[in-house]
């Protein structure tokens, strides 16, 4: 009877601290239980583990304040409608070209200033780059005619994203994603997991998943070059310490394997150096781009890309 009493008493009790986090910590701004919100509603696990994640189709969500709508392909749009004949510039990448945290994305920024061409938002938070190429082959290589395809590379896209069904509590309990959030902090402080640093410094010591990744992105090219579809490679950098950069030789890789190619590569480095940076954040504990971000980023490549579209 008494471990009866204590069981119900923990349950009571953890039944009483979910309530309290999803009234009094839940205020529609903590990055950690919002993705959870993200994954649970828009992202599905794809039955091809080469993709790993897909976007739900139809579907719309509020996430960190910002409205979320996502077309029958998945896509993130806001309110132009893709039901033409414009030629389309694709863009791929992971939560950064998504728009995680933003109102308005660089992909729609970039709408609003070309009208003759449409721009596609296929960004996917938590992927790397070789699942977001596969998505591009098999569902949507075929689907448009493309005039151009920017991959979007943020410096954690060389990472081993490993896919598996969260259990119970990760799915639905926002009070153990609160605390297991707190609980990687402190082991963070005391040096026992890396740092956002060394995690991501580390995805570059994984030489096969390094080499997969550029074969991918060289597949992608080919794919470009037999449909004579310009192919770009945009560097979006990790918006903490830009002025003192920690991955320079990082970005090198990549810069040099597009080079090698003759593939165009640019770099919204400078021109977000320029401005302070956390006023590029989402929030002080979010350091995804917000939408002043986007705004330099979809000036950046209007800049490099207008060429290529006519554009005066």
């Amino acid at each position: 009877m008494k471990y009866l009493l204590s069981l119900v008493s923990l349950i009571l009790s953890l039944i009483l601290l979910e309530i309290l986090t999803r009234f009094f910590i839940d205020d529609g701004m903590n990055y950690e239980i919002e993705m959870m919100k993200y994954a649970n509603e828009l992202k599905i696990i794809s039955s091809d583990n080469k993709i790993g994640i897909e976007h739900r189709k139809n579907i719309k969500g509020t996430y960190m304040g910002a409205e979320v709508f996502l077309d029958k392909d998945g896509f993130r749009y806001n309110s132009l409608s893709q039901e033409n004949n414009k030629e389309k510039i694709l863009m791929l990448g992971d939560s950064m070209t998504f728009g995680w945290g933003a109102k308005n994305t660089f992909s729609d920024l970039l709408n609003q200033k070309i009208k003759t061409h449409d721009f596609l938002n296929a960004g996917i938070g938590n992927t790397n780059t070789i699942m977001q190429v596969n998505n591009f082959f098999k569902n949507f290589s075929e689907k448009y005619n493309y005039k151009i395809i920017i991959l979007n590379f943020f410096i954690n896209d060389f990472e081993n994203v490993e896919i598996k069904e969260p259990n119970f509590l990760q799915k639905y309990s926002y009070f153990y994603t609160f605390l297991n959030n707190k609980l990687n902090t402190i082991l963070i402080k005391f040096k026992l997991k890396d740092d956002w640093e060394k995690f991501y410094t580390n995805n570059y010591l994984n030489e096969k998943m390094k080499n997969e990744t550029l074969n991918q992105i060289n597949k992608l090219n080919n794919f470009c070059l037999e449909r004579d579809i310009k192919f770009i490679i945009h560097n979006i950098p990790e918006l903490r310490d830009l002025d003192n950069y920690k991955f320079r030789e990082e970005t090198v890789i990549i810069k040099n394997f597009a080079t090698s190619k003759n593939i165009l590569f640019l770099n919204s480095h400078n021109d977000l150096q320029k401005h302070d940076e956390e006023s590029l954040w989402v929030t002080k504990l979010d350091p995804h781009a917000n939408d002043k971000a986007h705004k330099i980023i979809s000036d950046y490549l209007y800049k490099n890309i207008k060429k290529y579209l006519n554009q005066n």
